[in-house]
């Protein structure tokens, strides 16, 4: 039970002494009892700080001595678990165990300065993992610390200035019309278990996670659309990695008619799902990039892509239609339309073109600005 209570000892000299000290217990269930406070309002302040940040599930036991490590695990269970998505928690974790864990050891939080970071960067580059990736594990180390400076344990956060390395920017691979459209007449031929599949990912754009995770009643035949509101990640059904990701997609007619003939054809289980395994659970995505998407693409003499490719190749298809970039965002469930355009702005030379006649319209003298305006107008 907390409380304040006051505490008094005899000097070696004989003098008498005393403090106001606190007691409670912490998240761990642990007692903690802190003294040395001069006045009673001090300690009851400082226990009255503690408890909440106890009742927040944000304290952790503040001391000179505080293991990193400890801190980690503690950043793993009261942050990482509640709110970061399976596929990034696991990431997290892999991080932490692998690269974190094994560096800094039995480092104390004080211990750690900004020079001991680069220092493990350094390492983590000569080891071999891509720049990508050292900067992944440097924001993740910045956030553990920025908690504890947040939560008053800690005054700098020693990743704060650290510059994160550079990064190239990996090459897309698209497939013209010609391959995608190669790869689905051998899949019809060769796989027609597999040729659904492989058309609805690339007619949708969908990651493939949320595309084996679709089940039937987000398929709206009437109104030609797919709801994309769960994505399969380890063999379990989790919401999509961003709030934009659960969305609303426009089908072309023959994916809706392929999909209502599989439907009929498809193996049926309990999940419901669209694209189950033989079975009726869920389907292994390696199994079936393996024994069935690469050698489609063996069979069209293509050379080997990510499954993630599709998506790539959907986006520049509706970019050579000139739709709209709102549009194609709201299709991919992009974030924002600056994540579209960060991505695929360069395959729209169109809109440049067309943003540099409107500049040209704007700022061009009054004489030329008329003229401009009575050929648009003939």
């Amino acid at each position: 039970m907390a409380k304040v209570s006051k505490r008094t000892w005899t000097t070696r000299s004989g003098s008498k002494k005393s403090c106001w000290k606190i007691d409670f217990i912490d998240l761990e269930g642990n007692r903690i009892k802190k003294s040395g406070y001069a006045t009673k309002a001090e300690a009851e302040k400082e226990l009255a700080e503690s408890l909440s940040k106890v009742n927040k599930g944000t304290y952790i036991k503040e001391s000179a001595n505080l293991k990193f490590a400890d801190v980690l695990d503690s950043h793993i269970k009261y942050h990482i678990n509640i709110y970061c998505k399976p596929s990034t928690r696991d990431g997290y974790a892999s991080y932490i165990k692998n690269h974190i864990k094994p560096f800094f050891k039995n480092k104390k939080v004080l211990e750690i300065t900004p020079v001991m970071i680069r220092t493990f960067m350094h390492k983590k580059i000569d080891e071999g993992l891509g720049n990508n990736t050292v900067n992944k594990i440097i924001t993740l180390l910045g956030s553990v610390f920025q908690k504890l400076v947040d939560d008053d344990i800690i005054y700098k956060n020693p990743c704060s200035k650290i510059k994160k390395l550079s990064v190239e920017t990996q090459e897309m691979r698209f497939l013209t019309r010609q391959e995608m459209d190669k790869i689905l007449e051998i899949a019809q031929r060769d796989y027609s278990d597999f040729y659904p599949l492989l058309l609805t990912s690339c007619a949708t754009g969908m990651r493939r996670g949320e595309t084996l995770g679709l089940t039937w009643d987000n398929v709206n035949f009437l109104e030609r659309k797919i709801y994309v509101r769960k994505s399969l990640y380890k063999g379990q059904l989790i919401t999509p990695k961003t709030k934009t990701s659960i969305r609303c997609i426009d089908i072309p007619e023959k994916l809706a008619r392929v999909l209502k003939e599989w439907k009929l054809a498809c193996p049926k289980g309990e999940l419901n799902l669209v694209f189950p395994s033989s079975t009726g659970g869920f389907m292994d995505a390696d199994n079936m990039i393996k024994r069935r998407f690469n050698p489609v693409l063996r069979k069209a003499g293509i050379d080997t892509i990510r499954w993630h490719d599709l998506r790539h190749t959907y986006c520049s298809i509706l970019i050579e239609q000139n739709l709209p970039v709102k549009y194609i965002q709201r299709q991919l469930g992009h974030s924002s339309i600056q994540v579209s355009m960060d991505r695929y702005g360069h395959l729209m030379p169109e809109v440049h073109h067309m943003g540099r006649q409107a500049l040209d319209a704007v700022f061009s003298d009054k004489s030329e600005r008329k003229m401009t305006i009575l050929a648009n107008a003939n």
